[in-house]
């Protein structure tokens, strides 16, 4: 009989669905502050009305240091955020570039309304995560 091989194909199968299905890890503590200070300061400097943002997602800072030999620094990053925000035509969203520093405080005050050009990355080139 084959029912032994079969129980070990159906309990190998349910171990993959159920890791596939497993939570993420949880955010750092700095990544915490930075998405929370990013929610804050990404819509608003990027010309989007703070009472009209409905949410916020950015790549995770801590994935997307800036590498530049030019820059001696292991605590800065750069990422996208969007900002996702209701206006009288419906739903919207305005992309920013942001810049920030782990060891300040603030991390970031400020963002840019990012433009595409073809050599640049665009929002969609790496997972975005919604701030707290």
């Amino acid at each position: 009989m084959h029912h032994p091989r079969a129980l070990l194909l159906l309990a190998a199968a349910a171990v993959l669905t159920l890791a596939g299905c497993a939570s993420p890890a949880p955010l750092s503590e700095q990544d915490t502050v930075a998405l929370t200070t990013l929610a804050e300061v990404a819509g608003p400097t990027s010309n989007v009305d703070a009472d009209r943002i409905e949410s916020t997602e950015c790549w995770l800072p801590s994935e997307h240091p800036i590498t530049d030999p030019a820059v001696d620094s292991d605590t800065l990053w750069r990422v996208m955020c969007r900002v996702h925000y209701t206006d009288d035509s419906g739903e919207r969203y305005q992309d920013a570039t942001c810049i920030g520093d782990f060891s300040a405080d603030p991390m970031i005050d400020h963002c840019y309304r990012y433009a595409y050009y073809d050599f640049a990355p665009k929002f969609e080139d790496f997972p975005g995560v919604t701030a707290p």
